[in-house]
């Protein structure tokens, strides 16, 4: 069974507002320990919360943080728009199978237990839609790759770090490819700039 320390701990972490606030000082540790005990129903007292917090090991939050930023640093992000993705309702290999027969020349795709998606420009959408029965499909997403430095692979938190950092603008992450050194992120067209300008944040 968790503890309160590792359960607040965690519930700080996954919040990079309040990292970054507790970083520079600017959080009341009363207020934080009652947001956390309202927010994540926490069955724990006020003040053993506020214990929690006190306790919270920032150095090596913030050596974490020194690591990721050295990472990122000279990352390559690049962004496409005008993408569909394509949920398939038919078995894998049935899929993958009907799929050689288009030659796409850019696509990504997901596979799961019953379906398949794919990641495709609007252009393709036709094509692909046309060999299937059981589709759905959801027009207006964007692209945003980054490709990080090999070591990346063995650090942890990549991908929170950069989702957090999507998060932070209140931007919804449509789909997620993970091809280490490379990650692909799908968000609304609406919000690709704001999206972007995020990511490019944690190349500062």
């Amino acid at each position: 069974m968790e503890s309160i320390n590792q359960i607040v701990w965690q519930a700080m972490r996954t919040d990079p507002a309040i990292m970054r606030d507790l970083q520079r000082k600017l959080i009341n540790m009363r207020a934080l320990a009652k947001f956390l005990i309202d927010h994540y129903h926490l069955k724990a007292s006020l003040d053993a919360v506020i214990s929690s917090i006190r306790r919270f090991p920032l150095a090596e939050f913030k050596e974490e943080e020194k690591v990721l930023r050295d990472i990122f640093k000279d990352s390559i992000v690049s962004t496409t728009n005008n993408i569909a993705c394509i949920t398939i309702s038919h078995p894998v290999q049935e899929v993958i199978s009907r799929l050689q027969e288009l030659s796409l020349p850019t696509m990504r795709m997901v596979t799961g237990n019953d379906k398949v998606k794919l990641l495709v420009k609007n252009s393709h959408v036709e094509r692909v839609s046309k060999l299937f029965k059981k589709i759905d499909i959801e027009h207006g997403l964007s692209e945003i790759s980054v490709t990080v430095a090999e070591k990346a692979i063995k650090t942890k938190g990549v991908m929170a770090r950069i989702a957090s950092e999507i998060a932070l603008a209140n931007i919804n992450v449509h789909e997620l490819v993970v091809c280490p050194p490379q990650f692909l992120i799908y968000v609304a067209e609406s919000d690709i700039v704001k999206a972007h300008e995020r990511v490019l944040s944690l190349t500062e």
